[in-house]
């Protein structure tokens, strides 16, 4: 069983020392001699527990000062207040904290604070289990909860084993890694592939020493290390490059790291959780990605469906957005509005339909959002209606490869806009969406980039 991290705060090194015997039975013992040395173990260690001097002679900051950084910097963290005297300005201080307890120094001091050190961890973990509770990612889709109720049943085995999750950009993946986190009571340290520089990933992920490369004039700590006795999310797997890969497979499964220009491994204890857009099963046939990496991620796989494939979401989040943003204005959203929601694609899923909710708000001038504004916001013309639509062609005498052909053609002349596409082709879009989907169409043809509207576009 994992032992709880325990930070001993004293500047005495001979009780320091004592106290990591008699205590490192039970529990993993980090200790610091110095309000210096105690700020940096807590920002590099999942530290559950502290156990602070108040005393510090000679020194600028004492235990109290700890206390209040604490407080403001790490207020996830219980504390045990422990000092030689009873009744001083100082220990009077300290007891207005919310501290665990008080323990005083004295000759069988040792077993009462091994005492608290357990209550204080048992507190700690009980908030925990209530904050996760509380953590919840919000959905109606049955397919969703579905996931969560095995990711629920997985993290309750105490199974430390990599898990992978699938999904395209924008439909949650950051969020699930954040809910195990949370359900574990364990810091996350998060990093994204596709936003790290190539010439700077190493150093990012694994950290460095004085010296290694121009430039290096100091030891960093990588991400890895910062999340030690944590979980560690690293999102867009799929684009590490080979040595990126192959340093990713020791930690892993040797559960060390080696730092930029250093020859000496380092141990760490951390929960992997790795995310892509990618099909890994490809990049592996490919030569891309490593065989003996993706078995290592794949013992737990959860693949989050795309928004277009769960539209009972869509207007779920839809509503939920326009109560976030509106600011405490009402705003009437007809059918209409909801109907143009669905009809869309959306490539960017959950990120996207945000994004178009906060633009509709704006381009709205009556409190009143309807598809008009939908496909305003969404920077597409509005389809004609169902009835209205003539087919140019007779699609039921074509052959297959004739309609994926004229399908393509279609969204290359309108450069993937779906909706003026099926205006081309004379079919309604919800007609276009499943032939895309029967045919295997989506990466053969052109996507739309969409972002946020400049000033101009808002009118502003």
């Amino acid at each position: 069983m994992e032992k709880e991290l325990v930070l001993l705060v004293d500047d005495d090194r001979g009780i320091l020392e004592s106290s990591e015997i008699l205590l490192s039975d039970e529990f993993n013992i980090y200790t610091a001699s110095s309000v210096l040395e105690a700020k940096e173990s807590l920002k590099a260690n999942n530290i559950q527990l502290a156990v602070i001097d108040l005393n510090f002679e000679g020194h600028e900051q004492d235990g109290l000062s700890l206390i209040d950084y604490m407080i403001k910097e790490h207020h996830q963290i219980p504390f045990i207040v422990l000092s030689g005297d009873k009744e001083t300005k100082r220990v009077v201080e300290a007891m207005k904290r919310p501290l665990v307890e008080f323990v005083t120094k004295d000759g069988d001091h040792d077993d009462i604070l091994r005492l608290a050190i357990r209550k204080g961890i048992l507190k700690k973990k009980e908030l925990e289990r209530q904050k996760s509770r509380s953590f919840d990612f919000k959905t109606k889709s049955k397919e969703i909860k579905k996931i969560f109720r095995s990711i629920d049943k997985l993290l309750q085995s105490n199974s430390n084993a990599s898990i992978l999750i699938n999904g395209e950009s924008g439909t949650g993946k950051e969020y699930m890694a954040k809910y195990i986190s949370n359900f574990l009571g364990k810091r996350l340290v998060a990093a994204n592939m596709a936003s790290i520089p190539k010439e700077t990933a190493e150093s990012e992920l694994f950290g460095h020493i004085k010296g290694a490369f121009t430039g290096a004039t100091s030891n960093k700590i990588g991400l890895l290390e910062q999340a030690h006795n944590g979980v560690f999310f690293l999102d867009e797997i799929g684009d590490c490059s080979p040595e990126i890969q192959a340093k990713l497979l020791r930690a892993i499964q040797e559960k060390e790291i080696m730092p930029v220009g250093s020859t000496v491994p380092k141990k760490v204890n951390l929960r992997f959780i790795a995310a892509t857009h990618h099909d890994l099963d490809k990049l592996v046939e490919e030569g891309k990605f490593r065989l003996d990496l993706q078995q290592r991620l794949n013992t737990f796989i959860f693949k989050l469906p795309a928004l277009r494939n769960r539209p009972e979401d869509i207007d779920y989040y839809a509503t939920m957005f326009i109560n976030e943003l509106a600011d405490g204005e009402y705003y009437n959203v007809v059918p209409s509005a909801y109907s143009a929601l669905k009809e869309y694609h959306w490539p960017g899923n959950v990120r996207e339909l945000r994004n178009v909710i906060e633009r509709a708000l704006v381009y709205t001038d009556r409190r009143t959002i309807d598809d008009v504004i939908i496909y305003k916001a969404l920077n597409i013309s509005a389809p004609k209606m169902v009835e209205d639509i003539k087919p140019k062609f007779d699609y039921e005498k074509l052959k297959e490869a004739e309609i994926k052909s004229s399908i393509i053609d279609a969204l290359n002349t309108v450069k993937g806009n779906k909706v003026e596409g099926a205006k081309v082709l004379g079919v309604h879009i919800s007609t276009l969406h499943r032939w895309i989907k029967k045919y295997d169409l989506e990466d053969l043809i052109p996507h739309i980039s969409r972002g946020r509207p400049s000033a101009n576009q808002v009118g502003i």
